[in-house]
């Protein structure tokens, strides 16, 4: 007779993550991300209004949310997505000190 195998600890996606953004964070973790994914955004913000005109959090459909430096002339110079990949190194970064080396690679510059 063959035994009903239950796979533990399997539950669907959708009762697993929560959206924030437009990323799905595990509900677990959702509350922390997103508490991160703020002081990251306000330390780049600060950074980026030492040299930039203005700064502002600008929204794309496909990327989601973002950090963005204008120039005087209300044109993107420059802009920080804040997806789970940039808002985890930007963290690692921000620990050790390293906040301006972070933006010198991640940071995307428009001409």
């Amino acid at each position: 007779m063959a035994k009903n195998r239950r796979q533990k600890g399997k539950k669907t996606e959708q009762e697993d993550l929560v959206k924030v953004d437009i990323f799905y964070i595990p509900e677990a973790q959702a509350e922390m991300y997103q508490v991160l994914r703020d002081a990251i955004a306000m330390d780049v913000e600060e950074i980026l209004e030492s040299t930039y005109h203005h700064v502002d959090r600008v929204f794309d459909e496909d990327e989601g949310e973002a950090v963005a430096a204008f120039n005087e002339n209300n044109n993107e110079q420059a802009r920080l997505y804040l997806n789970p990949s940039n808002i985890s190194q930007g963290q690692t970064a921000r620990d050790k000190g390293q906040l301006n080396k972070f933006l010198d690679t991640h940071l995307i510059k428009k001409a």
